[in-house]
């Protein structure tokens, strides 16, 4: 763990530390969410744009999951870390890990067996739904992997370790950009190749994240004997993510009534308003990083 960040180095120079790390994975993450729209949109079938477009709420509900996890037990470590107790944090960490990999792993089954009236709550119809579906599908299947990679990324900046969390954004974007073209046009996937590229890239980020877990953090474990922890901790965890997964959950919801509203005018219309908030996230984005770049440096 790097204490000197933590406890000697002035605060400024500590939170730009931490923060633009978080700051510059947030755009990576950004640019390849772009690339993976303009690769859709080179099929020139607005139809499938659109089937993407409206599964853009799923994507987010399994971000604001991870949240859970993620933020709620990055708080919960970063005070502990303050307070030098970290046999607690440890098995925090524990929990927080291999609960989100356990949880993504339920909610994919439920929204596996309750594909066709969620798609139809997103607004799927006769010109969207086989592309909305194939997406779909892809996307559930991969949910353990979406949620689980929320979560070590916030865990590693409470030990200092802003740039491996870093690295972790840009290898899942750099292979994303790279299998994307793969899947859509030289295997004919479609909308479900591009589902598959998100999925796959996110995994190999996962791999990247565990390797930085198991070997450069010092108070970080994903052991199954350190997972148990009192019902007190468990709370500690879900006054700080409920409230955050909460925030990304009303995005989320938001998105999914604009998309509602604007089907009556045309798949079109629902297909340049998924292209246009991509460009609408690029702020948002980065006024996320700057506060969670500030959150281990707080809690600590």
């Amino acid at each position: 763990m790097n204490n000197d960040v933590f406890e000697t180095m002035p605060v400024p120079k500590a939170y730009f530390k931490m923060a633009l790390p978080v700051v510059f994975g947030m755009v990576i993450s950004l640019v390849y969410n772009m690339v993976d729209t303009w690769f859709i949109a080179k099929t020139q079938n607005t139809s499938l744009v659109a089937g993407v477009s409206l599964c853009a709420p799923v994507f987010s509900l399994m971000i604001a999951f991870g949240d859970i996890f993620g933020l709620g037990g990055s708080s919960a470590i970063s005070r502990l870390f303050g307070k030098k107790d970290y046999d607690t944090a440890r098995r925090i960490s524990a929990f927080c890990l291999l609960g989100s990999i356990f949880f993504g792993i339920a909610v994919a089954v439920l929204m596996l067996l309750f594909q066709t009236p969620i798609l139809h709550l997103l607004g799927a119809r006769d010109d969207t739904i086989a592309y909305a579906g194939a997406y779909y599908r892809f996307l559930v299947l991969g949910c353990p992997a979406i949620i689980f990679n929320i979560v070590p990324g916030n865990l590693l900046r409470t030990e200092g370790l802003a740039n491996d969390a870093m690295i972790g954004s840009v290898i899942g974007a750099v292979f994303n950009i790279f299998l994307d073209p793969i899947f859509i046009f030289s295997l004919h996937m479609g909308a479900g190749g591009a589902a598959l590229a998100t999925i796959l890239s996110n995994l190999l980020a996962d791999c990247y994240l565990v390797w930085v877990v198991f070997k450069k953090a010092g108070h970080l474990s994903m052991s199954c004997r350190e997972m148990h922890i009192s019902s007190g901790h468990v709370r500690d965890i879900l006054l700080i993510g409920i409230p955050a997964s909460i925030t990304n959950l009303m995005q989320s919801f938001a998105v999914l009534l604009t998309n509602r509203f604007l089907l009556p005018y045309g798949s079109d219309k629902v297909a340049a308003l998924g292209i246009a908030l991509k460009v609408n996230m690029i702020t948002m984005l980065i006024l996320v990083g700057f506060a969670f770049g500030a959150q281990p440096l707080l809690g600590y």
